[in-house]
């Protein structure tokens, strides 16, 4: 009986137990409700400015003189002269001669011209003597017929006698004619032997190699004592006058320096690229070396591959600038960077062309919330962008890239000086540090 006892005493604090755990929701009260504050996402930002831009390209090539020069041997013969400067690398100067080839050839053939054509004055002058006389003896002889063929009228001498002074008049007159045409095929003879002594005395003239201008010195294939066959190549060289480098510039890269140039002109890509300022870099390790360089001409098509447009710098007088350990010479084959710009154009509202999100900017308005604005670029080179419409100088831009953009979010803006600073420099050459 206890032990049932001790048992029911066990039920009661069970009851109590899942009764405290059944009501425990029901008496429980509801969670305070607070709003949390709103937090603002961190950009980098920065303020439109207004700007005179100075459009600018870059393209690259490699340097190629101007004129080249390709020394042909003119005539054959043993070479028994050669200058110092002629050997690869020498600068040369205009009118110094370089190379002689063995000329007692066509010096035989100038003295056997001349000889010629002394014999054919003799002749000519022998034969105008016999027409002189000739001419004298016709009209004897002409005269003697006259006074025979008048006596034979009276019956004073026979016909025959009238007929041999016919004879003899008319071997005159042949003798005459026949010393004339003597003289005739002279004259054209002596125009032969004219024509032979002068192509004697330019084979005397192309058995001395001149530079025709100054020059470096880039292939020499011949030697003292080597034979020179007519028609072989010497020697080359490059013209120190101007170098050429033809750079490629992609099409829309060129339209808005063309079009500062032209300043709204109907100007072809050709006509306005002339007016473009051109600079010439070469980027080493250590140094960048500038050459200042002028616009000659444009490529007469574009390439197909790359829809970009060949534009040809020229640098005058390239090897005066040169200066040991500071500006090396501009040698053939040197891959440089060439910069086309156009004059300053005023006004222009540039923005960072990171800031571009396809064509759409993020503002950020007067709240410091977020705007998504549709813009239209005007054209885009290289780090900026030049807007026609959308934005205005003075607006407030967002410049880094956020996780999200939500139109409408705040923002905690802190001006980003440094992305400002390159865009401007970039835009118009200006570094707004200084």
């Amino acid at each position: 009986m206890k032990r049932w006892i001790r048992r029911f005493w066990i039920v009661p604090p069970i009851l109590i137990g899942v009764a405290a755990i059944a009501l425990a929701p029901l008496m429980k009260s509801g969670p305070q409700k607070t709003e949390a504050p709103e937090r603002a996402v961190k950009v980098r930002a920065m303020t439109i400015p207004e700007l005179a831009v100075t459009p600018r390209a870059i393209g690259y090539g490699t340097v190629e003189p101007a004129r080249t020069w390709e020394a042909v041997a003119e005539v054959s013969g043993q070479v028994v002269w050669v200058s110092g400067g002629l050997k690869d690398g020498r600068m040369v100067k205009a009118g110094e001669a370089l190379l002689h080839i063995e000329d007692a050839y066509y010096r035989l053939d100038l003295a056997e011209a001349e000889a010629q054509l002394q014999a054919s004055d003799v002749k000519d002058k022998s034969a105008r003597a016999s027409l002189a006389i000739a001419k004298k003896e016709f009209a004897l002889l002409r005269a003697d017929y006259k006074r025979k063929e008048g006596l034979a009228a009276k019956g004073a001498v026979s016909t025959t006698t009238v007929e041999t002074a016919k004879r003899l008049m008319l071997g005159g007159e042949n003798q005459i004619q026949t010393l004339k045409n003597s003289l005739a095929l002279n004259a054209a003879e002596r125009l032969v032997l004219i024509a032979q002594k002068a192509s004697a005395e330019l084979n005397m003239q192309r058995t001395r190699i001149v530079a025709p201008f100054d020059v470096r010195m880039t292939d020499v294939r011949v030697g003292l004592a080597q034979y020179a066959n007519k028609g072989q190549l010497l020697f080359t060289a490059d013209g120190l006058e101007t170098a050429e480098i033809k750079a490629q510039f992609p099409i829309g890269n060129l339209r808005p320096l063309i079009g500062a140039v032209s300043r709204g002109e109907d100007a072809g890509a050709a006509r306005g690229a002339l007016g473009l300022r051109a600079t010439v870099r070469l980027r080493t390790a250590t140094h960048l070396v500038e050459w200042p360089a002028r616009v000659d001409r444009v490529s007469g098509a574009i390439d197909p591959q790359t829809q970009s447009l060949g534009v040809v710098v020229a640098i005058d007088r390239p090897a005066e600038m040169s200066r040991p350990g500071e500006r090396p010479p501009l040698f053939r084959n040197t891959f440089v960077e060439v910069e086309l710009a156009s004059g300053p154009v005023g006004g222009q509202t540039v923005v960072p062309r990171a800031a571009l999100h396809e064509d759409r900017l993020y503002i950020v308005d007067a709240e410091n919330r977020l705007d998504i604005r549709a813009v239209v670029v005007d054209f885009a080179l290289g780090g900026y962008a030049v807007l026609k419409e959308g934005a205005k100088p003075g607006e407030r831009i967002v410049t880094s890239d956020p996780a999200t953009a939500v139109k409408g979010m705040l923002l905690a803006p802190q001006e980003d000086k440094e992305t400002k600073r390159l865009m401007v420099l970039e835009a118009t050459g200006e570094d707004s540090r200084k």
